[in-house]
Order: structure tokens, then C-alpha cells, then sequence
């Protein structure tokens, strides 16, 4: 079952699936879920790790990143990538990968399509450059190890906009007391029950989850792609300032479209009719 959240002018904006048809989805949850905690349990965290903005528990990144000085998008090296190679090669992940990969194809077909022009686009400029799994158009995923992962009311202000992130959670909690996801630009709490999956646009709205209950578990992992990566292909496979100092007045009219970016993003979210259409 699948429930899509819409806003004043039907678009969909967000919408949350409740787990796979299939057993072998199912599994693969339950055995991503074992990993996450697994491995969560053997590391010795930094502190650093366990509070950031959005909670208080050990969340580690992987895939393909633009910012903070880099002259172009490239791989996360850090000296936590070892572990998470290891994670994300067991075929459980690649299985959760895909099944969010096609529900972004589903519900969200502009911004698939538009995934899939930016991947391509930055092939072209980057070939040696690979996502996570050839599954699935996102370009990076990060893994909340919980192992009771309750996060902040928080954005995601540098994924990009136009493509919704996907979060699938896992665990064994009473999802009927504990583990909601709340969209509080929505104004909507929603039981989210350990295998189920919501696609929404992290860099707009604003997100949370309640607390389960002691001695309960809840892990997760998100993908979605750097709205950074978009911006240096916009800008010819250039950072801003580069773009700036050798093209100013191409600079200065990419930069007023910027501003009204806003605008464009909207038409990435169509309205339940629009799938109707679609699909005849």
C-alpha cells in the first residue's frame, strides 16, 4: 500500500510505501537490519559522530559528494569508507537500493527522468566516477546505525531539491506507539513501520521521527543526490567561482535563474491526475 501526501494545489510531495510485495524484500530489510546494528555495535564511534544536527546516534555517508572546496564531484574517501564498502556490497542493500530507485520511478517520474539526465551528463564529464549501485539512479546513501535512530525536526539543505530522497527504516519496534515520521510543513504524523519506504523532498520540508520505546531498535538508511552535482553541471562542469571568474555575464544570468529555481523545481511534482495520464 502507498500513500501519497499532497500539498495546497494537489501536487504530490511526499509518499510513503509500506515495505515490498515480495518475501525476498522483506528478508533482504531484515538482513540489512541485523548488519546495520551489527556493525554499529563492534564500532568505537567518535563523538563527533554520534551528535550532529540530526540526532543523537552514528550515521556514516557513501557515494558521490560536491562541496566544501572540491573542485568537482567526486567519492567519498574518509576513513570510515572501508566499512561502509563492506556494508553496501551485501546484496540485501542493493535490493533496498532498487526498490527506492523504482519508487521514485513511480511516483515521481520527472524527477527520475531528471536523475538519469544528470547521471548521465556527469558520465560523460566524470566516467571514472560510479555510484553505489547500478540499480538505482541516487548517487549516494547514508546509514543511521540507531540502534534506536530518533532523529531532529531537520532539512537536508544541500541534497537537491527537485529529486526526493528516499528512507526505508528497519528494526523491531511498535509502530504503532513509537517510530513515526512526522512532515511538519505537511502537518502530518504517519506510522512508519519497520520495511517501509518515504519519498519526499529532504531540502524543503522539514522531518522528524518519534522515539521507540526502551529496548526497542530502529535503524535506517536514505538516498539522494547533492543538488551541488546539478549546479556544477549547470555551470559547464565548473565550480561557481571558476564559472564567475571566466564567463561573468553567463555567470550572472545562470545565477538570476537560480533565484527563481524555485519556480522550476514545482513543475518536478506533479498531482495524482498527472500519474493517471501517464499511465493510459
Amino acid at each position: 500500500m502507498s500513500i501519497p501526501l499532497t500539498d495546497g494545489e494537489n501536487r504530490i510531495m511526499a509518499c510513503v510505501l509500506y515495505g515490498g510485495n515480495s518475501k525476498s524484500y522483506r528478508d533482504s530489510v531484515q538482513i540489512m537490519t541485523d548488519a546495520i546494528l551489527d556493525t554499529g555495535k563492534r564500532t568505537q564511534w567518535k563523538r563527533a559522530e554520534k551528535k550532529h544536527k540530526r540526532g543523537h546516534f552514528p550515521a556514516l555517508a557513501r557515494g558521490i559528494s560536491f562541496g566544501k572546496g572540491q573542485p568537482e564531484p567526486m567519492r567519498l574517501s574518509d576513513e570510515r569508507q572501508p566499512l561502509m564498502e563492506e556494508l553496501l556490497q551485501m546484496p540485501c542493500f542493493r535490493q533496498v537500493a532498487g526498490h527506492q530507485s523504482a519508487a521514485l520511478a513511480t511516483w515521481f517520474p520527472k524527477s527520475y527522468l531528471e536523475h538519469q539526465c544528470i547521471n548521465r551528463e556527469l558520465e560523460e564529464k566524470l566516467p571514472h566516477l560510479r555510484r553505489n549501485f547500478d540499480n538505482s539512479v541516487y548517487q549516494s546513501m547514508t546509514v543511521n546505525f540507531g540502534p534506536a535512530t530518533w532523529t531532529h525536526i531537520h532539512t537536508d539543505s544541500m541534497n537537491d531539491v527537485r529529486i526526493p530522497c528516499a528512507i526505508t527504516s528497519g528494526g523491531k519496534y511498535n509502530y504503532k506507539l513509537g517510530g513515526h515520521l512526522i512532515l511538519w510543513d505537511l502537518k502530518v504524523v504517519i506510522e512508519f513501520p519497520p520495511g517501509a519506504t518515504v519519498l519526499l523532498s529532504s531540502a524543503l520540508l522539514r522531518h522528524s521521527n518519534l522515539p521507540v520505546a526502551p529496548g526497542e531498535t530502529r535503524v535506517s538508511v536514505t538516498q539522494y543526490t547533492a543538488g551541488g552535482i546539478r549546479r556544477w553541471l549547470d555551470y559547464g562542469g565548473r565550480t561557481k567561482e571558476a564559472f564567475q571568474a571566466q564567463d561573468p555575464e553567463g555567470f550572472s544570468i545562470a545565477w538570476a535563474k537560480r533565484c527563481e529555481g524555485w519556480k522550476e523545481s514545482l513543475q518536478f511534482f506533479g498531482t495524482l491526475e498527472d500519474l493517471k495520464l501517464n499511465a493510459l
